[in-house]
């Protein structure tokens, strides 16, 4: 299935005081690191980004809000309008373990759908989710009427919900996928980020030598 990965970074960063795209994880910046992963899925990637200038050095196609300070739906949309493929894989730029794994999945079960949300211990994840180029007509009858709620534009096209069960890296690799949704938004949960990416890389280096 052709695929572009399209990274969110349209948002302010209020709450984390800095831009949390760019923050230093152990290798990379934290952008870097979900492009990486994305690379391993689909090598068309797209971000989504009012300001160009602070992710040129990564050297991937960028785009612009076409809605401006509408919120994720305006990135999706951004996303989905500038995109040469059918289908994107949408990802905020705030969740540093996302997992190819994942979003492989989330494909693979998109037959017959508008869209792939994941909902994770009850909560809906539509900022780690594959979108179809059919959501548009509907995105945009919700911007255009200031319809912002996430829900609100799902109500409106048709929908394949996965909860953690009906994923196979929840039951074959249950650390890997119970850090994959985890966002940061505040300057606490980056540093849990940060113990949480040492944690992962010793658990790794602990499994290959057993």
């Amino acid at each position: 299935m052709n695929t572009t990965a399209v990274i969110l970074a349209g948002g302010k960063s209020s709450r984390m005081g800095e831009n949390k795209a760019l923050l230093p994880m152990k290798e990379k910046t934290n952008i870097a690191k979900i492009a990486g992963e994305l690379e391993k899925v689909t090598k068309e990637l797209l971000i989504v980004t009012n300001t160009p200038e602070d992710y040129r050095f990564l050297g991937y196609p960028m785009t612009t809000d076409r809605y401006p300070g509408f919120g994720p739906l305006a990135g999706i949309h951004a996303g989905l309008s500038s995109s040469e493929t059918e289908v994107i894989i949408a990802v905020a730029c705030d969740m540093p373990f996302i997992h190819e794994g994942i979003a492989q999945e989330m494909l693979d079960a998109a037959d017959g759908y508008d869209a792939v949300v994941p909902e994770i211990e009850g909560r809906l994840q539509p900022l780690f989710a594959v979108y179809k180029k059919s959501c548009l007509p509907p995105l945009t009858s919700c911007l255009d009427n200031r319809v912002l709620k996430v829900r609100q534009f799902l109500a409106a096209i048709t929908v394949k919900i996965m909860k953690e069960q009906d994923f196979r890296l929840y039951k074959e690799q249950p650390h890997l996928f119970s850090t994959s949704f985890f966002n940061m938004n505040e300057p606490e949960e980056y540093n849990q980020a940060k113990q949480l990416e040492e944690d992962l890389l010793n658990k790794n280096e602990r499994m290959k030598k057993e």
